[in-house]
């Protein structure tokens, strides 16, 4: 037995000595959580108002707006619809209906009232003002108790629907702004199982025949298992106890994300351990070699990934507040497991973790010849990705909540049921909040001030219904002007998607321009700000691009110092992490064109670009410290002509499987049926396949040989016509 090496040749030979105590002890620890840490999708929120930082305008106004009898848009619509136009029965029907909601006994679940729009006289809800609403449909406003939690709603919804359900032409259905996120949550339950199972599948199948073996993926699984259930527990647990909400989104992208990461980490481990098994070590001598020799590099990688999820504390969006954190600990939880586990079972079961002792020679011959001219390689590639990235130019980035859901999903049908007649807007008003004095005696400025905020959406291509003051009455249960005078509301009802980008731009175009239109119209001394669902999705996109802005300086400058620390050196980090960010420019070109022009979504998902730079520059770091380390270790023996394609000899075959082991994980995200997690799980699929199979395999090899020894400075690496010393 060689003597161990350094830190993590003591620490392989302790694992080593202490399998099955390291085996047991994880074996309890999972038993301790299931006990006693709760899980993580009973802390989960999927409200825009959790998201926005309070800082921005339109999280303001939603707080102001409760000086005018609360937020305008109802959590919960009730549609009443018949294609044919409403009869004398139906009529008779619907005002049966509403009274029996308002009056009736057994109401519907926490149900506190229901409104119907544009009623002239509210003793008679059917008597509806034609001049504002059709023949076909009606809608109703549903309000609920205060402090009714989103299932609450869609309960209340649902036994609302079910209630008034009848067998004629007449049609009840419902939809609103939190059954949408309703539905978005279901969705992403719902499916999280079947998005686990496939993740798990495709593992075992890239990891099986890499290795050729059958026993081979279930080291890794256990590991990663063993991971994201302690993960989501603990998460669970600090949700609970600092009474948080975390983000929908982030289960899904915790769970892909551990079950890759985990897998990468495990696979570097079998790759080192195999090639001590084939060296003629034994099972427990090669499993510490494995850590020894590969424990720096996990180290290195994981120290990237966590600084880097770690600096998302800096942001201000919810969601990357949420997801940072989360993604941190994730891969510490990861990171420990893998290191302790994996050599613990690879020491218990040896060379039958592989299917027996298969004699493998590391060939560099393959890898030579397309590194006989990098200069070559490198232009080219660098040229192809700066085209690819040129995609990105038509970008447009949005948060459409109804064209994220599938078209069979309960709120957007009974949202198509009410837009054959009424603008989409109605779902989600856009209000605009004025605070001043006096209001109550300026309604000929309030009057003007609806002119010029039609005005301004006509200049920046939009329109909208706009109802003020003089609809007081009119739209019953929304009230215009408080009584002393200290607050307005004007009220802009889009005809298109409240959500499409389009509709964002214009929301943002009115905040910019709301001081000086209250200037003109005579309010001056007012103070104005637009609120409604539109104008936080508004203020998300845009500053979701502001802490992209913001972090993406100290990722690579954390990035870099990493890099640096492992290879001795300031240059190689250099063209290393310009390769990696024109890898993220690649595919965020191609995936726009993809998104938006042959797939005619619209538009990017606002958090797509923030999550796929941090995760590829991240996986991308995971795979330059791999790749590098190998390098710097062959480059000891051979010139760097040679120690270039033994490297890649050697580590080719992980970085493959380990890109798609990624790349699965993340497709998977696919499975479940929202447009956000469709374009994440893609983007992030085809980055990583970049990344593992033309990025590290032709372009920094390229760039190494370019380069040449120089990028190693202050190091002495033998050159190209060189042997080593």
């Amino acid at each position: 037995m060689v003597r161990p090496r350094g830190f993590f040749g003591i620490l392989g030979w302790l694992l080593v000595r202490l399998r099955f105590a390291v085996v047991l002890f994880w074996a309890m620890v999972a038993l301790a959580a299931y006990l006693y840490l709760p899980p993580l999708g009973s802390s989960t929120t999927s409200s825009l108002s959790d998201v926005v930082p309070e800082s921005a305008p339109a999280a303001r106004a939603q707080s102001q707006a409760e000086d005018l009898s609360g937020p305008v848009e109802a959590p919960a619509i009730l549609v009443y619809s018949n294609p044919e136009g409403f009869t004398e029965p139906d009529l008779a029907r619907i005002r049966g209906g509403i009274l029996r909601l308002n009056e009736g006994p057994g109401r519907p679940y926490r149900l506190q009232r229901a409104v119907p729009l544009a009623a002239q006289n509210q003793s008679d809800p059917t008597r509806v003002d034609r001049s504002l609403l059709g023949n076909k449909a009606l809608p109703v406003l549903l309000y609920f108790e205060r402090g009714t939690l989103l299932t609450g709603i869609a309960t209340g919804a649902r036994e609302t629907r079910e209630a008034l359900e009848s067998s004629g032409p007449l049609r009840t259905t419902v939809t609103g702004i939190r059954l949408v996120q309703y539905d978005t949550k279901v969705a992403i339950d719902g499916n999280l199982r079947l998005v686990t199972a496939a993740t798990l599948l495709a593992i075992f199948l890239v990891v099986a025949l890499t290795y050729r073996s059958l026993v081979t993926p279930l080291i890794p699984l256990t590991s990663i298992g063993l991971a994201t259930f302690l993960t989501l527990r603990i998460l669970g647990w600090i949700a609970s106890e600092l009474g948080v909400s975390v983000p929908s989104q982030i289960e899904p992208i915790i769970v892909v994300l551990l079950f890759g990461v985990g897998t990468d980490y495990a696979l570097f481990l079998l790759s080192r351990t195999r090639q001590a098994l084939e060296e003629g070590s034994g099972r427990a001598e090669a499993a510490r070699l494995g850590v020894e020799r590969v424990g720096g590099v996990l180290l290195s990688s994981a120290a990237v990934m966590i600084a880097a999820f770690a600096l998302l504390i800096f942001t201000q969006l919810g969601i990357y507040r949420a997801l940072g954190p989360g993604l941190a600990l994730a891969l510490c939880i990861v990171f420990v497991i893998t290191l302790t586990l994996v050599p613990a079972l690879l020491a218990i079961f040896g060379p039958t973790a592989f299917g027996g002792r298969r004699s493998v020679l590391w060939r560099t011959s393959s890898r030579r010849t397309p590194m006989r001219r990098p200069g070559l390689i490198a232009g080219v590639l660098g040229a192809a990705l700066v085209l690819a990235a040129s995609g990105s130019l038509g970008l447009k980035v949005g948060f459409d909540q109804l064209g994220n859901l599938p078209e069979d999903a309960p709120s957007v049908r009974g949202y198509e049921e009410l837009t054959e007649e009424f603008p989409g807007g109605i779902l989600a008003p856009v209000n605009v909040l004025v605070q001043g004095e006096d209001l109550n005696e300026r309604g000929e400025e309030l009057l003007r001030l609806q002119g010029e905020l039609q005005g301004e959406l006509l200049d920046a291509g939009g329109s909208a219904l706009v109802f003020g003051p003089q609809y007081a009455g009119r739209v019953p249960g929304i009230d215009f002007v408080t009584p002393e005078g200290s607050a307005a509301r004007v009220l802009l009802v889009f005809y298109g998607s409240p959500f499409s980008p389009e509709a964002l731009d214009q929301a943002r175009h009115l905040q910019e321009d709301l001081p000086t239109l209250l200037g003109r119209v005579g309010l001056g001394d007012a103070t104005g700000a637009i609120g409604g669902q539109t104008a936080l999705a508004a203020a998300a996109r845009d500053t979701s691009g502001t802490d992209l802005e913001d972090v993406a300086p100290m990722v690579f400058a954390v990035s870099f110092v990493v890099l640096a620390l492992l290879l001795r050196t300031p240059v190689a980090p250099i063209y290393l992490l310009g390769s990696t960010a024109l890898s993220f420019a690649a595919t965020m070109g191609v995936c726009t064109v993809l998104f938006q022009n042959v797939l005619g979504q619209g538009g990017v998902v606002y958090y797509v670009p923030f999550t796929l730079f941090l995760l590829l520059i991240a996986l991308g770091s995971d795979y330059n410290i791999f790749i590098m380390a190998a390098v710097r270790e062959e480059a000891e023996t051979k010139p760097l002509r040679e120690a270039v394609p033994a490297a890649l000899a050697r580590t080719g075959p992980t970085i493959n499987a380990a890109g798609l082991v990624l790349a699965a994980s993340f497709i998977a995200l696919a499975l479940i049926p929202l447009r956000d997690f469709f374009q994440i799980g893609t983007a992030v699929a085809f980055g990583v396949l970049l990344d593992a199979f033309v990025i590290r395999t032709l372009l920094v090899p390229a760039l190494v040989l370019l380069v040449g020894p120089k990028g190693f400075w202050p190091a002495k690496v033998p050159s190209n016509g060189e042997k080593a010393g």
